[in-house]
């Protein structure tokens, strides 16, 4: 069935197993439980070939951006962590004060779009994986079975957790955030479903108009492709040497902005 690029109709049924998130035991919230997929062993063969081919080409043609740090080859949370902090050395050294502010998405694999994952077509991905990929994203069904109750139901977003290209198609994803037009005097890292935008500014109001715009940039991104990040998660800071009142009263306006940007712009 590669040929006609479809792929086999059990591969695309998956078995929910709900796993307690750590420190969640005594949550009463859904959100506590992990949804594992797991598929029989055909189908993560599949999944294996599919995704292989798919990175190889990514891979050899450098179509991910390098500030993607996450599920990344010989990549970790680390090399992140230096990359933000030599962009944060070259701002003071320079005298300057920097803007940083941690974005978390909100249930990042469950709320992956589809269209915005198959994108592989414009960047020139073989049609055949394309295909592929099309395929594996279309008419999946999840099976979540406790005690006597069985559930079935048709999914049309996210990526499977534990599978074997989930991650993969999470960066191939997320990828279009990093590559948007950011201003020279922006860093955004990425590492799995953390960014990190930081701007760099001569003074305190220019510090504020800067990280506006960039997080316009990137809300306005996150709307278009149905990404919601958590307000209670996200944070900014203002690192600077410099001494002066309007440094804690510009983090608090930054922090409020940010706030209403997220919770009404994305989510209304």
């Amino acid at each position: 069935m590669p040929k006609e690029g479809t792929l086999p109709q059990k591969v695309e049924k998956v078995k929910i197993v709900p796993i307690i998130k750590p420190d969640k035991e005594n949550s009463m919230e859904v959100t506590k439980f992990r949804p594992i997929s797991l598929t029989n062993v055909a189908g993560k063969v599949m999944e294996k070939l599919l995704i292989n081919r798919i990175m190889h080409f990514v891979y050899r043609n450098e179509l991910l951006n390098r500030n993607q740090y996450g599920f990344t080859q010989q990549k970790s949370a680390i090399d992140a962590a230096i990359k933000v902090k030599e962009f944060l050395e070259e701002g003071l050294r320079e005298g300057q004060m920097v803007t940083m502010v941690n974005l978390v998405v909100k249930g990042a694999f469950d709320s992956a779009w589809w269209p915005n994952i198959t994108t592989l077509q414009n960047l020139k991905c073989p049609k055949n994986l394309y295909k592929l990929a099309r395929s594996y994203f279309s008419e999946r069904t999840a099976i979540l079975s406790t005690n006597n109750i069985r559930i079935e139901k048709e999914v049309n977003k996210g990526c499977p957790q534990e599978s074997c290209c989930g991650t993969a198609f999470w960066n191939i994803q997320f990828n279009a955030i990093l590559n948007l037009d950011y201003e020279k005097q922006t860093k955004l890292v990425a590492c799995a479903d953390d960014v990190i935008l930081a701007v760099k500014a001569e003074s305190t109001r220019e510090a504020e108009n800067l990280t506006n715009i960039e997080m316009g940039k990137v809300t306005r991104w996150a709307k278009n492709n149905k990404i919601k990040f958590n307000e209670k998660k996200s944070k900014v800071m203002l690192i600077t040497r410099r001494k002066r009142k309007e440094n804690k009263g510009l983090v608090r306006y930054i922090y409020i902005y940010i706030y209403i940007y997220i919770y009404i712009y994305i989510y209304i």
